[in-house]
């Protein structure tokens, strides 16, 4: 009976393969795992399929012929992990000069504590799920947000250089913690005594305009005209400039003044401090030990800096202020999110139910 010839594979469909090796008494023998290779880029890949089943082999090969030809495969992906995305966020964010770039390595930790040095071509929809799944059992929805918001931009950055052919689509999860904090002018009263001398005039300040936390603390004498009573800052989250004349408003003229002495005793001892608000001479950064402990010594547990976020933007359209001013003064980019700060607490909806009372009696 004549043997049966071959099929070759048809050219460009890759090949199925066990290598040879030597063995110890010299003979030629096979491995019993198959291999696979196949062409990307006009260079040679040579893959183990693990499989010592050759339809198993030749599977893995459709496969990766069929990702191939939507390109969803280079020879980049093979080699792109976890870490190169977060690698590829990190200088994303430096070039475009964010300044939130020291919180991309943070939000990337647990992302590599799940996904090991896992190639990122290999990670699917599936796996992000289950990542959302071992990370709700110890954090918040809104922690987890942020991590995966890092990876998809991740995930979209190395798509765009051509690190990778493709991204799964994945979800962030729902989040329920909208918080309504205030803070009256007793409640900061009752809290200032608590606080450090260094840390009142910040928690002032931040009462009054309603600035954020980080640009505050940031703010430098060079962007304040004490003699025109403007600050004029030219970096902001929103990445719009602000200019504020506080000349009109004693309480701002007077801190700001009450700063500035401060600042010229510390030049006349040597220190050169650029900071507005500063921390013994030193840039104001992390206070939660000291902001929890006046907390609760005042009655006023479980408050956040950001309350006087929301405080500021009451205060001022309580006093008239139209909405665009109070959006200028306090960096408040859209109406959308200018209302979420503004909200209507209960002392206002009584004041104007009273009202619609005295109307309905007359």
């Amino acid at each position: 009976m004549p043997k049966k010839r071959k099929t070759r594979r048809p050219v460009g469909s890759g090949s199925v393969y066990r290598p040879t090796y030597q063995g110890p008494d010299g003979s030629t023998r096979q491995q019993d795992v198959w291999w696979i290779a196949y062409r990307t880029g006009g260079k040679l890949i040579r893959e183990s399929s693990k499989m010592t089943m050759k339809r198993e082999a030749e599977a893995l090969l459709r496969e990766r012929l069929h990702a191939l030809g939507r390109g969803q495969l280079t020879i980049e992906s093979r080699s792109t992990t976890v870490e190169d995305l977060r690698d590829l966020v990190l200088a994303d964010y430096r070039n475009n000069g964010r300044r939130s770039a020291d919180k991309i390595a943070h939000t990337f930790k647990h992302l590599l504590a799940h996904f090991g040095e896992r190639k990122a071509a290999t990670i699917t929809a599936a796996d992000v799920e289950a990542y959302k799944a071992v990370r709700l059992k110890v954090a918040k929805p809104a922690t987890i947000n942020r991590e995966l918001a890092s990876l998809r931009r991740g995930f979209r950055l190395a798509v765009r250089y051509g690190r990778l052919g493709t991204r799964p689509d994945f979800s962030l999860l729902r989040e329920n913690n909208a918080r309504r904090g205030f803070f009256d002018g007793d409640q900061l009263a009752a809290l200032l005594p608590h606080l450090p001398e260094w840390l009142r005039p910040l928690a002032r300040f931040l009462y009054i305009t309603g600035w954020r936390r980080r640009e505050a603390t940031r703010l430098q004498w060079r962007s304040i005209d004490r003699r025109a009573q403007v600050i004029r800052i030219d970096t902001t989250k929103t990445d719009e400039p602000r200019t504020i004349p506080y000349g009109t408003l004693p309480a701002l003229v007077e801190l700001i003044e009450g700063q500035w002495t401060r600042h010229e005793l510390l030049r006349r001892t040597g220190a050169m401090v650029p900071f507005v608000f500063d921390r013994r001479g030193r840039e104001v950064k992390d206070f939660r030990r000291e902001w929890g402990v006046a907390c609760a010594k005042a009655g006023l547990a479980g408050r956040i800096p950001h309350d006087f976020r929301r405080s500021a933007a009451r205060n001022m359209i309580r006093a008239g202020i139209p909405q665009h001013v109070a959006m200028q003064i306090g960096g408040w980019k859209t109406d959308n999110v200018f209302r979420r700060y503004a909200i209507v607490d209960e002392t206002d909806l009584a004041a104007n139910l009273a009202k619609l009372a005295a109307q309905a009696a007359t």
